[in-house]
C-alpha cells in the first residue's frame, strides 16, 4: 500500500508468552505517508493446531480451532461517520486486548504438527487494498498436578534382560529404576535413583537417563507418534559381574509444554524418563520407561504469583510516548520505539 509507511503488531509483554487466563494488551502501530480514509481497522486474536504426516499411500492431515476472538478497534481521526474516518499523515495506534481462557492448551511445535497463536490485524480503506500484519503469541497452558491422579506418589519399573545376540548370549543384566513421585513441573530437578547389575561377562559401556517426549498427532484417518529425547545425563560403564549405583542424580526438567496437552483434540502429549544401558560389541539396548507428569502448579504448593504488565492507557495524546511500557529511558531521544516480535517468514503464518 503506497500510502503506508510502516505497520506492526506491538505487545505489552516484550516475549509475547502470556498464561493461560491472562489478559493480552497491545496495539497495532501504523505510519501513513499521507492523509487516508480508513472504514474500519479488524483484529483477530487465533489459535490453531495442525497436523500432517505422510504414510505409504497418501498424507494424512487435520486441524482444529482452539481459540478465535475478533473485533473491530476504534478509529481516531477527522470526518468521522458510519462510513470511517480520514487519518492524518504520520503514527496512529488502535490498541486492542482480549482474555485468554483458562483452559487454553500451550503453544506447541513438532516434526508433524503445530499449535500456535497469533493476532492478525486488517486496515480496510475504501480504495483497497487492505494492509494486513500478523504476529505470533505463546501461550503456557495450566495443569494442576493436585489434580493428577498419582502424580504424588513414587514410581519405579525394573528389568532382567540376557545380553548379547541370539547366538552369542553372555549373561544377563538387572536393573531398577525409582523416582520419588510421578508429578513435575518446568524447571524442577528429578532426583534418579537406579541400580544396574551386571551379571555378564561383557561389559557395559555407558549408562543414562534421558526425559523423553511422546507425541501423537491424530487425523480422521489415523495416528501417528514421535519421539524426543529432551534431555539426557550420562554415567560410565559396568565391568562384568560389575554394579552401579545412581543415588539422587538430578535431570532438570526443561521448558516444555505439560502433559496431555488438555484442549486440544488432535495432539496428544506424554513424558517419561528412560534409562537406558549399552552393552559392548553387538546387542540392543536395555530400556526401562518410567511414565511421569509434566504440569505447571507444582504439588502441594500455592500458585506462584504471575508477572504482571501494564495494561494500555485509554487516552493517547499526541507529544508523549503513547504506552508507558515503553518509558525506560531518561532521554526521550532513547525511548523504546515501538517493535514487533521477530519476524516469521509468510509461509510459517497463515
Amino acid at each position: 500500500m503506497e500510502h503506508l509507511d510502516k505497520f506492526q503488531i506491538i505487545f505489552n509483554n516484550p516475549s509475547a508468552i502470556y498464561n493461560a487466563g491472562d489478559t493480552v494488551y497491545g496495539y497495532g502501530w501504523a505510519v501513513f505517508k499521507e492523509p487516508i480514509h480508513v472504514q474500519t481497522v479488524c483484529m483477530e486474536a487465533i489459535g490453531e493446531a495442525k497436523v500432517e504426516w505422510m504414510t505409504s499411500s497418501d498424507i494424512q492431515a487435520s486441524d482444529e480451532e482452539v481459540f478465535n476472538y475478533t473485533t473491530v478497534l476504534p478509529i481516531k481521526g477527522e470526518d468521522k461517520n458510519s462510513q470511517g474516518a480520514t487519518l492524518h499523515e504520520g503514527s496512529h495506534y488502535f490498541p486492542f486486548e482480549f482474555t485468554l481462557p483458562s483452559d487454553l492448551p500451550s503453544s506447541f511445535k513438532g516434526k508433524h504438527g503445530r499449535l500456535r497463536y497469533f493476532v492478525r490485524m486488517t486496515i480496510c480503506t475504501s480504495g483497497g487494498p487492505h494492509p494486513s500484519r500478523t504476529s505470533k503469541f505463546g501461550v503456557q497452558g495450566a495443569l494442576d498436578l493436585n489434580a493428577e491422579p498419582n502424580a504424588a506418589l513414587p514410581v519405579e519399573n525394573d528389568t532382567f534382560e540376557p545380553l548379547g545376540s541370539l547366538c552369542c548370549i553372555s549373561g544377563t543384566v538387572t536393573a531398577k529404576l525409582h523416582l520419588e513421585k510421578k508429578g513435575y513441573t518446568v524447571k524442577e530437578s528429578v532426583p534418579v535413583y537406579a541400580e544396574i547389575k551386571n551379571l555378564s561377562s561383557r561389559r557395559i559401556n555407558s549408562t543414562s537417563v534421558s526425559l523423553i517426549q511422546n507425541v501423537t498427532y491424530y487425523s480422521y484417518r489415523g495416528r501417528f507418534s514421535e519421539t524426543t529425547k529432551l534431555v539426557t545425563i550420562h554415567k560410565g560403564g559396568v565391568g562384568p559381574r560389575g554394579k552401579q549405583t545412581w543415588q539422587k542424580e538430578l535431570l532438570s526438567i526443561p521448558t516444555t509444554p505439560p502433559s496431555h496437552l488438555h484442549g486440544c483434540k488432535i495432539i496428544d502429549i506424554q513424558y517419561c524418563i528412560e534409562l537406558a544401558i549399552k552393552p559392548s560389541g553387538f546387542g540392543k539396548k536395555v530400556k526401562i520407561p518410567v511414565d511421569i507428569i509434566i504440569g505447571s502448579v507444582p504439588l502441594l504448593e500455592a500458585k506462584k504469583e504471575k508477572t504482571s504488565y501494564h495494561p494500555l492507557p485509554s487516552i493517547v495524546k499526541d507529544d508523549v510516548i503513547p504506552f508507558p511500557f515503553f518509558e525506560l529511558a531518561t532521554n526521550p531521544s532513547q525511548y523504546m520505539l515501538p517493535t514487533a516480535p521477530p519476524w516469521e517468514e509468510d509461509d510459517d503464518i497463515p
